[in-house]
């Protein structure tokens, strides 16, 4: 999966705010769009604790840098 990285708290806010608004002006009305309030949680990768934020199919690049994820960012789950 690809990622919009991000260097703080209120850029990623932001970015999922502008993922949300993109992805909503495609979608038609109905019970989707009146039960989704969020593109995303907010989370941080592991190796940096840089804020990503999933890529939005209807909004590019948003001027953010671009990452595909690896196993490294996320932590652990343990058995």
């Amino acid at each position: 999966m690809r990622y919009y990285i991000l260097d703080t708290q209120a850029e990623s806010d932001l970015c999922r705010q502008e993922c949300l608004i993109a992805y909503m002006n495609s979608v038609p009305d109905g019970d989707y769009k009146s039960q989704t309030t969020d593109w995303s949680t907010e989370q941080q990768r592991i190796t940096d604790n840089k804020y990503i934020v999933p890529v939005c199919p209807n909004l590019g690049t948003f001027g953010y840098a671009i990452e595909t994820a690896s196993d490294d960012w996320f932590p652990t789950i343990e058995e």
